[in-house]
């Protein structure tokens, strides 16, 4: 119970709403929370100026128990019988998640209404190497013992902005537009790898003083504050084609560089010709492939 006030609390930001949710008390979520926090030897929420927010430790810890709930869930309808063969489970990566994969998820939908897609938006592999998903779109080299994968596209990367924060800064050569400039800087949690200093290298720059710096720990928000104008961030394709094709982000330099990594469309072996899984792979391969 502690999991579900926990996670309940995290969505709505107000112990009151969780507890109309799940017909308690605001004292028991309270109680549960305090629990919990106890048990983990950390804080979950802080409350400023009346407002609820989660503590960095707390955002960490959600993104495992929501996962957890799901896969409890799903387990619960296999115990009690009840039919599983038309549920796909399916682990993404978040940005990807956002940027590709759930725009074009309708088309899908509308293929085959018969299966019911279940979404987690993760950048941990460890439940899906323990077979917990039924299909993943992951990022690295494709190499994955007892796993079926197949390539879904490259990937490129180079600086994007956006077009109001370009104008403002004005012409001039590449190290004078940057330094009129922040740069945002991603950090990721799992994987660490900052392309700046490479695209830098590859251009020919050796330095530059950015205006300024914002840090971010994921690319969707790091992609999201270039789209609002906090400075220039590295982009990559295809992640933020979606953004280039509408005009939200633009690319200042013509310079990209190829990645050695790329998407793929992964499946535990024994999985991998279950004909929901097949059905996502191909549409995939067909419709997410560029």
């Amino acid at each position: 119970m502690s999991l579900l006030a926990f996670e309940a609390a995290s969505r709505h930001l107000s112990f009151t709403s969780a507890a109309q949710e799940l017909e308690l008390t605001q004292t028991a979520i309270s109680h549960q929370i305090k629990n919990l926090e106890e048990r983990l030897g950390t804080k979950l929420f802080i409350r400023r100026r009346n407002v609820l927010q989660l503590t960095p430790d707390a955002r960490e810890y959600l993104e495992s128990v929501r996962e957890a709930i799901g896969l409890l869930s799903m387990a619960t309808k296999r115990a009690k019988g009840e039919k599983t063969n038309d549920l796909l489970t399916i682990s993404c990566l978040p940005t990807y998640a956002v940027k590709c994969l759930l725009p074009a998820l309708p088309e899908f939908q509308r293929a085959y209404p018969e299966i019911t897609v279940q979404l987690f938006a993760s950048a941990s592999f460890d439940q899906f190497k323990r077979k917990s998903h039924d299909v993943a779109i992951r990022y690295g080299t494709g190499r994955w013992p007892a796993l079926h994968a197949e390539r879904l596209h490259g990937e490129e990367f180079f600086p994007v902005c956006s077009p109001k924060l370009l104008n403002e800064v004005g012409a001039g050569s590449n190290i004078e537009q940057l330094a009129r400039m922040t740069q945002i800087r991603t950090f990721f949690s799992s994987t660490y790898q900052d392309d700046w200093p490479v695209w830098l290298e590859a251009s020919g720059i050796e330095s530059v003083d950015f205006s300024g710096e914002a840090i971010f720990n994921l690319q969707l928000t790091s992609m999201q504050a270039a789209v609002e104008g906090v400075g220039i961030a590295i982009g990559r394709t295809p992640l933020v084609n979606p953004d280039l094709a509408n005009g939200s982000l633009v690319a200042p330099f013509d310079l990209r560089l190829e990645t050695a990594s790329a998407y793929y469309v992964v499946s535990p072996a024994d999985k991998a010709q279950l004909d929901k899984v097949r059905l996502f792979r191909e549409w995939a391969l067909e419709r997410l492939h560029e």
